[in-house]
C-alpha cells in the first residue's frame, strides 16, 4: 500500500523553495505540507504539519546553533532531517542530518536520498543517537578542547583512565566529531568554553 510521506522544505531563497518543493511533488510518495524562508514560521508550524521528513538548509539555523539540529527539534523524534546544501558545508555538520540534497542533485538522485532516508529505521536513529551530552560529557569535553590527555583528564575529573576512554567515545557517537580540533569548535558554539581559555 502506497504511503505519502509528508514533507516540510525550509530554504532561505524563495526560488530555490519553490524549485525543490515543485520537485518534490512530481515524486508519487511525497507531499510537501508546509514550505518556508523562514525559520520562526517553521518552528511556530511544523509541530501543526507533524512531518516524516524535514528538508532544512543550514544556513535557516543561527551560526552558534547549526551543530545542534537535534536539539532543536528534540520534540519531534521520530522525524528525519536532511541538510539542503546549496554550498559547502564541514562534514562534522553534515553528519548530524539523516541524508544530504545536494544544490546540483537531479530528480533521481533526491528520489533516491529520500528513500533511503525513509528506509533508516526509527529504532536504529533511537539506538544511535542521544541528543545531550551529559555533564561528566560536557566536562571531559571541556578538558579535551583545553588540550589535556586521558591520564590529564582522569587525574582532575578523579575518574579512571578506562572511563574517560568511555565518555570520550560518547561524546563522539553523539556529536559526530572525531576530530579534538572539530570537538573545541563544538564545545566554543555551545558555550561550555571561552576562546581565550583554550591554551
Amino acid at each position: 500500500m502506497s504511503h505519502n510521506y509528508k514533507i516540510v522544505v525550509a530554504d532561505p531563497s524563495p526560488t530555490v523553495l519553490i524549485g525543490l518543493s515543485y520537485m518534490i511533488k512530481e515524486l508519487p510518495d511525497y507531499e510537501v505540507v508546509l514550505k518556508s524562508t523562514d525559520m520562526h514560521t517553521v518552528m511556530t508550524r511544523i509541530h501543526l504539519t507533524n512531518p516524516d521528513i524535514l528538508i532544512i538548509n543550514p544556513l535557516m539555523i543561527d551560526y552558534s546553533k547549526r551543530m545542534m539540529i537535534r536539539d532543536i527539534f528534540h520534540d519531534l523524534p521520530g522525524m528525519k532531517i536532511i541538510a539542503f546544501a546549496s554550498i559547502y558545508f564541514e562534514s562534522p555538520l553534515l553528519k548530524q542530518y539523516d541524508g544530504v540534497i545536494e544544490i546540483n542533485d537531479n530528480l533521481q538522485r533526491i528520489k533516491s536520498t529520500l528513500s533511503q532516508v525513509i528506509r533508516t529505521s526509527s529504532k536504529q536513529l533511537e539506538d544511535n543517537y542521544s541528543p545531550m551530552l551529559s555533564e561528566r560529557e560536557k566536562e571531559v569535553l571541556v578538558c579535551l578542547s583545553q588540550g589535556k590527555k586521558n591520564n590529564e583528564i582522569a587525574d582532575k575529573l578523579n575518574i579512571s583512565v578506562h572511563t574517560v576512554i568511555t565518555h570520550r567515545k560518547n561524546i563522539i557517537r553523539k556529536t559526530g566529531i572525531k576530530s579534538v580540533a572539530a570537538l573545541t569548535v563544538y564545545a566554543i558554539l555551545n558555550n561550555l568554553i571561552d576562546e581565550k581559555d583554550i591554551l
